[in-house]
């Protein structure tokens, strides 16, 4: 079913566009407010934009221009009076899709609606594929030759086909959203959402609003309705990272929904059937902690219907040489470069113990292959990387506790922003927002002065 919105002052023309539309497969919401119409379609972004371009409080071309930056993807289409059209061509070149001159036809309508639903339709299907094709480049990385990684695949192989939830278990860096997305890829649910979860990221006091949603007035604060992240699997998978992190309190009420596959949204009475397949993934020891008291029992055994372990790759030697490869090839196309490695260099990293895993290896290699001036990544390279490391550490076991944590702190700070900074090409605004953080913030970050001026 696509969604059409149509804002335009005129409640007889909204009227009109609705009988005109009136089709088994599209369903038009009308506003005459445009204020009240930029509110909803940034919050719900619809499938096809109809767009009044001279209304009174706000025109066509401001409302366009705050729905573009928000969402580009929306197709619009410009209604236009006669003395409107220079402005809705205008606007065709700041991205617009359309126009129709008033008073239009239906068929013209018609004609204009369809070809924008197509328009979406099909970006859609490339944002679907360029996410297909992701997803099987990280799964290029499990074509393991570890015997212990193979068992894990072909369990995870055979479990893909079917809705079973998943527990994925392995140390931090050994991949398990990369399986997790991998299971998804291989299951019937494949065209539809993978939602991923960092419950670390989650306030204590807010994780049932986040998961289940919450309705207009539930606490201070809601002032419309929201839907939960759960929600947002409906029909695809949801994917827990980090469950262990859950608060107790709240693992009661995700038992209920993983058992009964229905949540209630935070003062709401009814309850919201979600169909979604449930992967989970943890570092820790849930049976510790199920003894501890810090992890309830039951949910252990309804999420561990099927169990993968990750092995560490300081256990999967064979793999190291292949992901080096694989990922070299993947940043230097990245980056357009030419760039290989030697021999002796993938002699090197199989001497390494590699403690974060398969993604301290992806960072290193990534970090290598920008920093490379020659045509390969040599052994050298790595090893003046680790006597850096090295002297660091040394120079910093000098000092006191808290003024080596100032000094490694600083140094970390300063060393991330700078590389951020030059992968976007000195452009701190695009830097900032890569970091999550704000300018002032960034420029604190590189030790800038700049940070205190006022006004920056």
């Amino acid at each position: 079913m696509s969604r059409v919105v149509v804002i335009d002052d005129e409640p007889e023309l909204c009227e009109n566009i609705r009988r005109l539309l009136r089709l088994p497969d599209v369903t038009v919401e009308p506003f005459t407010d445009p204020r009240a119409g930029l509110v909803r379609v940034l919050e719900r972004p619809p499938d096809v934009l109809l767009l009044d371009i001279r209304m009174p409080g706000m025109s066509g071309e401001e409302l366009f221009a705050k729905l573009h930056e928000a969402h580009p993807e929306v197709p619009v289409v410009f209604l236009t009076a006669y003395g409107s059209i220079e402005g809705a061509v205008l606007a065709m070149r700041s991205g617009a899709f359309d126009y129709l001159r008033k008073p239009f036809k239906r068929e013209d309508l018609l004609l204009a609606v369809r070809r924008a639903i197509e328009r979406r339709d099909m970006e859609r299907e490339v944002e679907s594929l360029r996410g297909r094709l992701e997803e099987l480049g990280e799964a290029d990385a499990y074509q393991s030759h570890s015997a212990l990684m193979q068992a894990e695949i072909a369990k995870a192989r055979q479990a893909a086909a079917t809705d079973a939830t998943i527990l994925i278990l392995g140390e931090s860096g050994t991949g398990k959203e990369v399986m997790a997305r991998w299971i998804h890829s291989q299951s019937a649910r494949r065209g539809a959402p993978f939602v991923p979860i960092d419950c670390t990221a989650l306030p204590a006091s807010l994780v049932e609003s986040e998961l289940f949603g919450h309705e207009k007035g539930a606490f201070t604060g809601a002032l419309a309705p929201k839907r939960g992240l759960i929600e947002a699997a409906q029909g695809g998978t949801l994917f827990l990272d980090e469950i262990g992190d859950l608060p107790v309190d709240f693992q009661t009420k995700l038992f209920r929904f993983v058992e009964e596959r229905e949540i209630r949204r935070v003062g709401a009475v009814e309850p919201i059937r979600v169909d979604c397949r449930i992967l989970c993934a943890t570092n820790q020891d849930l049976q510790a902690k199920i003894a501890e008291g810090a992890f309830r029992e039951e949910l252990f055994y309804r999420l561990a219907v099927v169990t993968l372990k990750l092995p560490p790759l300081r256990q999967r030697p064979e793999d190291v040489t292949a992901l080096a490869r694989f990922f070299i090839q993947r940043f230097a196309r990245q980056y357009g470069k030419e760039t290989g490695a030697s021999p002796a260099f993938y002699e090197a990293l199989l001497q390494r113990p590699w403690k974060g895993n398969v993604r301290e290896l992806k960072n290193t290699i990534e970090r290598l292959l920008v920093l490379c001036t020659g045509t390969q990544i040599e052994a050298s390279d790595l090893e003046r990387e680790e006597g850096l490391a090295r002297g660091s550490a040394e120079d910093l076991s000098r000092l006191g506790w808290r003024e080596a944590r100032e000094k490694y702190l600083g140094s970390f700070q300063r060393s991330y922003a700078q590389r951020l900074l030059n992968r976007n090409e000195g452009n701190v605004s695009a830097a900032a927002r890569e970091a999550g953080v704000d300018r002032k913030t960034f420029y604190a970050m590189l030790g800038d002065e700049r940070s205190s001026r006022p006004g920056e």
